[in-house]
């Protein structure tokens, strides 16, 4: 039951409209690592199972004001608005990502994810909810290539010729 890409790109854009200067929005982008293989050794049931409960640990997490969604496959959206602070949208992070790596239990079987999570900050890393999107995007592969589990975008260096 959770929103997809294209709402939550229009509702950060939206927030961003709103908040423009004098907030800090953020969206961190996670993709579950090691779920190829949960899909592979016990099937796409459990697969689906996997990504039921990420998605209610997700939910159970976020404020009023932030929305979660699904980026499609293994990948969650997580827009952060107002969140106190560059150090606070690191912590949340972390924390959310500590959740996510906590086991699942599906037929008797204990299943084990865990995430890679790339963060874009408004307005250095863009300024619309589909740039927001595509930095967090580019900083979480920073994060799988490195095996840090965090990155954020302005980490990422700028394509040649940018």
């Amino acid at each position: 039951d959770l929103p997809n890409r294209v709402f939550l790109a229009e509702r950060a854009t939206a927030a961003l409209a709103e908040r423009a200067g004098s907030h800090l929005v953020a969206l961190a982008l996670f993709d579950l690592d090691r779920f190829k293989s949960v899909n592979d050794i016990h099937g796409h049931a459990a697969g689906d199972a996997v990504l039921l409960e990420i998605a209610n640990r997700l939910v159970g997490h976020v404020r009023d004001e932030d929305t979660v969604c699904r980026n499609g496959g293994d990948e969650f959206l997580y827009l952060l608005v107002d969140p106190q602070g560059r150090d606070n949208v690191e912590r949340i992070a972390i924390n959310v990502s500590e959740r996510l790596a906590h086991p699942i239990f599906w037929e008797h079987v204990q299943l084990e994810v865990c995430a890679s999570i790339g963060v874009a900050l408004y307005p250095t890393d863009g300024i619309t909810g589909e740039d927001l999107i595509r930095s967090a995007d580019a900083a979480m592969y920073l994060a799988k290539k490195n095996r840090s589990g965090f990155a954020f975008a302005e980490a990422v260096a700028p394509a040649e010729g940018s």
